[in-house]
């Protein structure tokens, strides 16, 4: 009994005890198990926070002028921010064709302001990336063939990465 009374008791999971679910002065970390879904924080020394949150039902939220395009099925979405800045990853599929994603998000892009700084079409896939000095943003998509459409992946960020 006097071992169990000396015995620290934290409020914080234990890594041992629920791998899915740790903490301590500077953050968290925990994965639903039955979504797989992650979600962290941490908050450095100069008092900033940064938060990530990644699976199948995350909220893409990517920053405008970007959206998916219509049609389009999110696989899994990473969002990261940090203090104003955002970092978002989305995994998605889409019935467009790899040439016609392409032209979705160069044409977006463009009007909206962004220097294309890589744009590679092919047949077995593409890739384009941009900046915007204004907002400190950029982008990138990478876009390949399948079967019945398309599978992409776009990056957006904001003062962020």
């Amino acid at each position: 009994m006097l071992i169990s009374a000396c015995e620290s008791r934290d409020s914080a999971p234990r890594a041992e005890e629920d791998p899915s679910a740790v903490a301590d002065a500077s953050g968290s970390y925990t994965v639903d198990r039955k979504t797989g879904e992650v979600r962290a924080t941490h908050t450095d020394a100069e008092g900033v926070t940064t938060t990530l949150a990644s699976g199948e039902r995350v909220d893409p939220g990517l920053p405008a002028p970007f959206t998916l395009p219509r049609g389009a099925t999110v696989i899994r979405a990473t969002r990261v921010e940090q203090g104003k800045g955002r970092l978002v990853t989305v995994e998605f599929t889409s019935d467009m064709g790899v040439a016609e994603l392409a032209d979705f998000y160069r044409k977006l892009a463009k009007s909206s302001g962004f220097d294309l700084t890589s744009d590679f079409p092919g047949e077995s896939g593409a890739i384009l990336a941009g900046r915007k000095t204004a907002g400190a943003m950029t982008f990138t998509l990478q876009a390949k063939p399948q079967d019945s459409g398309t599978d992409a992946q776009i990056t957006v960020g904001q003062g962020i990465g």
